[in-house]
């Protein structure tokens, strides 16, 4: 019976795959994933979005703290649209999402977050965008349909607790 025992090179290869592993949980599954996103579509989609968000929540008392960069003209629109709307709105940055995956997980913080975290994934299947909106545990999605060099809702807002 031979005894196995760990060898340098399988110790470096165990810490590459652990590291890679958690590499893999720092990416951020949020965002526009549409490539060369059009912003008259983009508009559109925030317009509506902003809609949605104003019939559910009381826009003076609201602070919506964003969980992903946003550098896409979707969520650019949603930001100011929002704020428009009388919302506040704390963008996330690089060095802000780091820090929150990093921390010590019982480290406590030293100001609590207030308001909804807000994320959202946009995403396209051919003539068929699709709009997913994350708001603390709430989910919302909607389909949006391309006709005529232009865009519209193909259905109504899908609301998940």
């Amino acid at each position: 019976m031979m005894n196995k025992m760990i060898i340098p090179s399988n110790a470096v290869f165990i810490l590459m795959l652990v590291l890679s592993l958690l590499n893999g949980c720092a990416t951020q599954p949020y965002g526009n994933f549409i490539q060369n996103p059009s912003t008259t579509y983009s508009k559109v989609m925030a317009d509506d979005v902003t809609a949605q968000i104003v019939r559910l929540y009381p826009a003076a008392n609201t602070q919506f703290n964003l969980r992903h960069v946003v550098n896409d003209p979707f969520g650019k629109t949603l930001i100011e649209n929002l704020r428009l709307e009388g919302f506040a709105v704390q963008e996330a940055t690089q060095q802000s999402i780091q820090q929150q995956i990093f921390a010590a997980p019982n480290q406590p913080d030293t100001e609590p977050q207030k308001g909804f975290t807000l994320s959202y994934i946009v995403d396209q299947s051919g003539d068929l965008y699709h709009v997913k909106l994350m708001i603390d545990e709430m989910r919302l999605s909607r389909a949006f349909s391309v006709q005529a060099d232009s865009i519209h809702p193909a259905g109504l807002w899908v609301r998940k607790e």
